[in-house]
């Protein structure tokens, strides 16, 4: 299988909501829970909700059946998942969520609504490589919010592909500031960047994401929505 990248709205009914409230299990139910303000917990619901409908599609198994579990940074995947032979990873960012699905190549991907409330200079320093800063501090004031998030979606997306977590030093992620979408080095320990694919994807104005993919070949991609 190649990769599968479905987007969704996470706005939601009432009656929707009780569905996918219905088929979480108790850990997403007690996660759903603990959210302060009632739209992000009613997005968490909808977000893993989708989750299970979409990977009931290939596990063909009812969507409250598929068990979970996680790596030691937290990334999910399908318990027994060498006996279903399917990968995935999930993002979600203000009224959206997207996720990759795939069963031949580790996947991480990412999505962000820009935001004005970003001390865009202090991630710049920290997270960020000089080349990368040096470009982005280069580009005109009304350019520089867009770039911003093209290049920490494509750091976060490879961070969930290889399931390190933060524990990775994100300004030894670099990509390619011009040109085609590609990464130039890595951290230590995390392979050749000719190793993985880079994917920018073209999403609504105020929204950028991308997809990381491991293997030096770019796999077919095929965009799905749910029903």
């Amino acid at each position: 299988m190649d990769i599968d990248l479905w987007f969704e709205a996470l706005a939601i009914t009432d009656e929707e909501y009780r569905y996918y409230w219905s088929i979480l299990d108790k850990n997403e139910q007690n996660k759903a829970l603990r959210f302060v303000r009632t739209r992000d917990g009613r997005g968490y619901v909808a977000s893993h909700g989708k989750l299970r409908l979409i990977l009931a599609e290939y596990l063909g198994m009812p969507p409250g059946k598929i068990p979970f579990t996680s790596q030691a940074y937290g990334k999910p995947f399908v318990a027994f998942g060498n006996t279903y032979g399917i990968r995935f990873n999930l993002a979600h960012s203000g009224d959206y969520m997207a996720v990759g699905v795939g069963n031949a190549y580790d996947i991480g991907i990412d999505i962000e609504v820009w935001s004005d409330r970003v001390d865009y200079h202090g991630i710049m320093a920290l997270c960020f490589s000089e080349e990368e800063t040096r470009f982005w501090s280069d580009l005109p004031k009304e350019r520089q919010k867009e770039f911003f998030y093209k290049l920490w979606t494509r750091k976060e997306s490879f961070i969930k592909a290889v399931g390190l977590g933060f524990s990775l030093d994100v300004s030894q992620v670099e990509t390619a500031v011009q040109g085609p979408s590609r990464f130039l080095s890595l951290p230590s320990g995390c392979g050749s960047p000719k190793g993985w694919c880079l994917i920018d994807l073209e999403l609504a104005n105020g929204l950028s994401g991308a997809v990381a993919i491991s293997g030096a070949n770019m796999p077919k991609i095929v965009y799905k929505q749910l029903g």
